[in-house]
């Protein structure tokens, strides 16, 4: 697998963010904003002069619009956007239609089509390898929870279940640090790393200074990272220097000064894999805050998993599959990414349960992230917990949350106390009320800003990803997450929950009278009807 990589001119020094730093990508976003308000004052013209000769063209354009409103009724996207376009389209017919034609349309291009259909038909030749008939291990009389959540992901994001893995959950970022630095200074033939943030700190240094080392060895490197993630956090043109070392990078949607159809979907993944056998995702992206190096929000809590096995190729299949797409490679051969390659190295590993990763993107309409979540929520009995740092929900998710409590089942959500976006606070707390009324337990992690995104019901199951309950996680970003069942984590995961509740705040109805004003809660009962935006 070990190739040797051709020379390179390596730039000296890496270029770094100063504070006289020109940020591309800022102007960027300002000539797009003076774009919307040319737009904007072309239409208020238009209708300014509607009244003379030229009203013939305004009526063109305000029937093209009331036209848009045919697709958005028929689509498929959440009701909730469809009220919320439906309302502008209303108010500012021209300029709904414009936007809405301009962002909300989110499809593969033909040739995307095209090409992500051909590696999906090579991926599948390799999917099920060291899978078959794994899924059969799992009863469907006994266990049918378990067995149709994996039948669904293997179906719907393409990665199968897993068996001959073993699982490590790490509770903190600063845990999961040194063994990611560990297992990458190990790693023998490639590795491969997608993340939302990348920032320039003693997280990233650290381990760009064994990726560069790894590249000169010949080892296959690749980076992939997105534009507005990365947007303060990385110098402009970062891929070419990353290139120049010998890293092989790839840019996520780059920001552009100009309305795109893409720039409202991101890839918000976090995606580590070394020699295909050994894996990491979680919610912590690549910068100090996450390993609390740097104090932003009180104490940051944050997760991930280290997977060691077969499981790791659903990561890694995920992995390739973006990249392939964006650098429109095509990929005649998964056989040297199979974890089997390289089997002497994975022969010491032994199965820990079940394990299935799984992604989404936003360019279907199959919410792959949202089904895994409302899947182990109609399936838990006894109790259930989830993490997340935002909460958005839709009528569909509160609905299965709040069921769940009334069937008797130990509802708990832990969120933040220290907030990073305090209009999206405002907005997480205005759903306290209904679920504290429903019988769900709600807790604010008071030690500071919760960003672990983790599911777990019964001892049985359980998830752990990047998938926030927000509308821009379950509907617009590519995300991924791993699916457990029977794993010895899923106790740690537990774990974690329980220390977490004993320094955290139960907001009950009587908190809640007591600390939300009538005037923030009326506040925060506004912010809510533009939540679906957020």
């Amino acid at each position: 697998m070990a190739k040797k990589v051709k020379e390179k001119t390596v730039l000296i020094q890496e270029p770094v963010i100063t504070p006289f730093y020109i940020n591309k990508k800022l102007i960027a976003g300002i000539i797009l904003f003076l774009e919307v308000a040319l737009l904007l004052t072309a239409i208020i013209l238009l209708r300014v002069f509607a009244n003379g000769q030229y009203i013939w063209v305004y009526w063109i354009f305000r029937a093209l619009a009331w036209l848009t409103l045919i697709p958005i009724v028929n689509s498929r996207m959440d009701s909730a956007y469809k009220i919320i376009w439906l309302a502008v389209m209303v108010v500012l017919p021209v300029l709904g239609a414009t936007l809405y034609l301009l962002i909300a349309n989110k499809k593969f291009t033909k040739k995307e089509q095209k090409h992500v259909s051909g590696v999906h038909k090579e991926l599948d030749k390799y999917m099920s390898y060291s899978s078959k008939g794994v899924l059969k291990k799992i009863d469907v009389n006994k266990e049918p929870d378990a067995y149709n959540i994996a039948r669904y992901i293997h179906r719907n994001s393409r990665t199968n279940i897993f068996d001959n893995t073993e699982t490590t959950y790490y509770p903190w970022g600063e845990e999961a640090f040194p063994v990611m630095l560990e297992k990458l200074k190990s790693a023998k033939h490639y590795i491969f790393m997608e993340y939302f943030i990348i920032e320039q700190g003693h997280f990233w240094n650290s381990i760009l200074d064994i990726l560069i080392e790894k590249a000169k060895e010949g080892l296959d490197v690749r980076v992939m990272y997105d534009d507005l993630g990365c947007m303060n956090t990385l110098p402009n043109d970062y891929d070419q220097y990353l290139e120049s070392v010998g890293i092989k990078c790839c840019v996520f949607a780059p920001i552009r000064p100009f309305i795109d159809i893409r720039m409202n979907n991101r890839d918000h993944r976090k995606i580590m894999v070394i020699d295909g056998h050994t894996g990491f995702t979680g919610g912590i992206n690549i910068a100090d805050e996450y390993i609390n190096e740097k104090i932003r929000f009180g104490k940051w809590k944050d997760n991930a998993i280290m997977l060691r096995g077969n499981a790791v190729f659903g990561l890694t299949s995920l992995f390739l599959e973006t990249w392939a797409r964006l650098k429109e490679e095509k990929i005649d051969d998964f056989t040297a990414y199979l974890p089997s390659k390289y089997a002497d190295e994975v022969a010491a590993f032994k199965s820990d349960g079940f394990v299935q990763p799984y992604g989404s993107i936003p360019y279907t309409y199959e919410t792959i992230g949202l089904n895994v979540y409302q899947d182990i929520i109609f399936r838990s009995k006894k109790y259930l917990y989830i993490s997340t740092p935002y909460l958005i929900l839709n009528s569909e998710m509160m609905n299965a949350i709040m069921l769940a409590a009334k069937n008797g089942v130990d509802v708990r959500l832990l969120t933040p106390h220290i907030p990073d976006k305090k209009i999206v606070f405002g907005i997480t707390r205005s759903f306290y009320r209904q679920l504290v009324e429903a019988g769900v337990r709600v807790y604010e992690y008071t030690p500071g800003f919760v960003h672990a995104k983790t599911f777990i019901a019964d001892d049985e199951m359980g998830t752990v990803g990047t998938i926030n309950l927000d509308y821009r996680s379950l509907f617009l970003h590519s995300e991924n997450g791993v699916f457990l069942y029977k794993t010895k984590t899923l106790k740690d995961i537990k774990k974690d929950f329980e220390d977490c509740f004993q320094v955290s705040k139960e907001f009950t109805l009587e908190v809640i009278d007591k600390e939300f004003s009538k005037g923030y809660r009326f506040l925060v009962a506004v912010l809510r009807l533009f939540a679906p935006m957020l």
